[in-house]
């Protein structure tokens, strides 16, 4: 330990190594191990003992590598390198990518309200109404959307449905409400007839790209004060506000396009005051007075 703290790591890592090695220290002496004779295998078990659920996140599972992994580089300095690291052969779990921030509501009425441009306030509603990504949303074409009205021809509900090729090309479709379809109807009308199958177009009118869509952004948000943003930062609120009223999670999964609910759970925070009050009305149906 006198090791990696001349070396500079904290004392919470530390700590948090030291009670590693402890457990790897069991683990040896339960199978009568040198350390010397353990072998990337071993290191495998090791781990599956240590989550013999399978719960663990993949950053536990890097700090008990990097726990490891340091006490071998250890012990091959002291031995002159006649120790072979163990761990080395073995392959890291993924690093997480951070859950993006979803941006609150007056972050979306700054942007709604403040973006004149129909083109750019088209192009937010539909990544704020849809869910799509950054990707999806570039590649949609002015025939990609089509107007349904819910309960028939003559029902006041309208909604906007469209298809999208979205990762693993599996295509898709996504909704958007009425207010994001008069936006980008409203675009349209303004952009007039070209020959352009493009829904969305730079101002070189070609196909926009994504990296025009961030830009425009960032530039927005310089105007109207507000924290520099990232589009998928909208892909992220679109599922959040769908969780806080209710939306069940395999619904918001699903108009996501994930493959996974796993992948899904990081767009979205469990709201505990709606699950005391569901839980409340259960067991209200469950045990009626």
């Amino acid at each position: 330990m006198q090791h990696l703290q001349t070396r500079g790591y904290a004392r919470g890592t530390i700590k948090a190594y030291q009670l590693e090695l402890e457990a790897f220290r069991q683990f040896l002496r339960k199978r009568k191990l040198r350390v010397n004779q353990v072998k990337p295998r071993d290191i495998e078990q090791f781990l599956r003992e240590r989550d013999s659920e399978g719960l663990h996140q993949p950053t536990t599972v890097r700090r008990r590598l990097a726990a490891l992994s340091a006490f071998y580089s250890f012990l091959a300095v002291m031995a002159n390198g006649q120790i072979r690291n163990p761990v080395d052969p073995l392959r890291r779990p993924r690093r997480q990518p951070p859950r993006p921030k979803p941006l609150n509501e007056n972050q979306i009425s700054a942007l709604m309200e403040g973006i004149d441009d129909p083109r750019d306030v088209a192009i937010i509603a539909v990544l704020l109404h849809s869910g799509l990504r950054l990707n999806e949303l570039c590649s949609l074409n002015r025939d990609s959307i089509r107007v349904e009205h819910l309960g028939g021809a003559l029902s006041s509900k309208v909604i906007g449905v469209g298809r999208v090729l979205g990762k693993g090309s599996k295509e898709r479709e996504f909704l958007i409400d009425l207010g994001t379809l008069k936006l980008v109807h409203r675009y349209l009308t303004e952009r007039g007839a070209d020959d352009q199958d493009a829904l969305f177009l730079s101002n070189r009118r070609r196909r926009i790209n994504p990296r025009t869509v961030q830009h425009m952004l960032h530039a927005w948000c310089r105007k109207l004060g507000l924290p520099p943003l990232h589009p998928h930062q909208l892909r992220s609120t679109f599922g959040t506000r769908l969780n806080r009223v209710g939306v069940p999670t395999l619904e918001i999964s699903k108009l996501l396009g994930h493959a996974s609910l796993d992948t899904t759970m990081q767009y979205i925070k469990p709201d505990v005051r709606r699950i005391q009050t569901e839980y409340f009305a259960a067991y209200e149906k469950l045990n009626p007075a």
